[in-house]
This record gives C-alpha cells, structure tokens and sequence, in this order.
C-alpha cells in the first residue's frame, strides 16, 4: 500500500466518508478543531464541526490557523494505516509515544 495526498477531486469523497462513520460521529460529537495533517512534505487542514469533517484543505497557506497537527512521514503513514498494521502502529498515541508520529499544537485539544 502507498499512501499519497488527496487530489482536490478526492476530498468530498473522503470528508462523505469520514462522516458516514457512525463510530467517528459518536466519538467526535463534541469536537470542533481544525487539524493540520503532514504526511512528508504535504499538508492539509481537516476542519471538523460538531463531529462533522466540514472541509478538508489541501496545501493551506502559511497564514491558516490550525488547532494542532499530526505529522510523520510517507512511510509512517503507510504503515499506520494498513488494514492490519504492525506493532507500535496500531494506534496514535502508540505512534506519537514511539516517535513516529509529532503532534503539536493544543495538544490537549488532540
């Protein structure tokens, strides 16, 4: 599996997704942040409302506010999100606590 950035046609689809989960709405119901996301050197801005994903920004401008980021590279990502992934990347805690992930920002947001 390789893990690549959006094209902008791909993020309604992702955002449909993400918000047909019934465990992500429950689990986010509360939550209003935007997230900076950077796999390598891309980044995008997941806002999410009220448990909804309202829009996914890809490459923000420098001046985009953010609540707090998630960063790892290429190969990271593409191991934590195998369908089965491998030990110290089944969770994101488990990454950030290995280091494989940074997260930044409000953290107690995250």
């Amino acid at each position: 599996m390789s893990v690549r950035f959006l094209s902008p046609g791909e993020t309604a689809h992702v955002r449909d997704v993400i918000n047909s989960d019934p465990e992500f709405k429950l689990a986010s119901r509360f939550f209003s942040k935007d997230i900076l996301l950077i796999v390598g050197d891309a980044k995008s801005i997941v806002r999410v409302r009220d448990g909804t994903v309202t829009e996914i920004k890809l490459n923000p401008p420098f001046m985009n506010p953010w609540s707090f980021f998630i960063k790892g590279s290429t190969e990271t990502w593409q191991k934590f999100l195998q369908p089965i992934p491998p030990p110290f990347f089944t969770d994101l805690y488990g990454c950030i606590s290995r280091q494989h992930f940074e997260l930044g920002g409000d953290i107690e947001a995250a």
